[in-house]
């Protein structure tokens, strides 16, 4: 049980540094309002901006920023990042 414990923890460790992340996401959206404003294109390129930008945190967060969390999940769980 203790080892099902441990797992646990390094399931969340991993989860609460990847949704830390939010870098890409803000700039993205940043990004995409400027340009709807400027070319009066609605908030679609906003939306499509800040869905691109959560795609790169996840990516990032889960091969750099969160590297270590993930190296332990992995261990733990005997899984391998592609």
């Amino acid at each position: 049980e203790g080892g099902k414990d441990q797992q646990q923890s390094a399931s969340e460790a991993l989860t609460n540094c990847i949704l830390s992340q939010y870098r890409f996401c803000a700039g993205g959206v940043g990004l995409g309002a400027a340009y709807a404003i400027k070319y009066s294109k609605g908030p679609m390129p906003m939306a499509m901006a800040g869905v691109a930008g959560t795609v790169g945190d996840l990516i990032y967060g889960y091969y750099e920023a969160c590297k270590i969390e993930a190296d332990r999940y992995e261990r733990e769980t005997g899984r391998r990042r592609m």
